[in-house]
């Protein structure tokens, strides 16, 4: 499947997300901030950055640029309201909202897969 990167503040919830992801095949290497999100994506070896919204030390929009430049597909978390000043003038796609059901992100993650993998 796809390797996953998985970065998530909150250790719990980085961790059970990991889980659902390694049991439906994926590789995933977790990080709980922004900054060794990027040292992970600097090394091209991530197909998909699965991130919160919210993190430590940035937010997941920040990471969403450095995915861009280097042609890799996000998937946003979020588990407060979303508000356009946040992340520019559009709503991230895709966006999954906390909680979810893991059948839609397993979902939205083979899609994603799917579509540039």
């Amino acid at each position: 499947m796809a390797r996953i990167l998985l970065a998530e503040s909150d250790r719990d919830i980085r961790d059970f997300v990991a889980g659902i992801l390694a049991d439906c095949g994926h590789d995933v290497s977790k990080c709980e901030d922004g900054i060794e999100a990027r040292t992970c994506l600097a090394t091209g070896l991530v197909d998909i950055l699965l991130t919160d919204m919210v993190l430590q030390d940035s937010t997941g929009a920040v990471l969403g640029k450095d995915c861009a430049a280097r042609g890799i597909p996000m998937v946003t978390l979020t588990g407060r309201e979303f508000k356009v000043d946040e992340v520019g003038e559009h709503r991230p796609p895709p966006l999954r909202e906390k909680p979810f059901r893991f059948a839609d992100l397993r979902c939205v993650m083979t899609a994603v897969a799917a579509a540039y993998g």
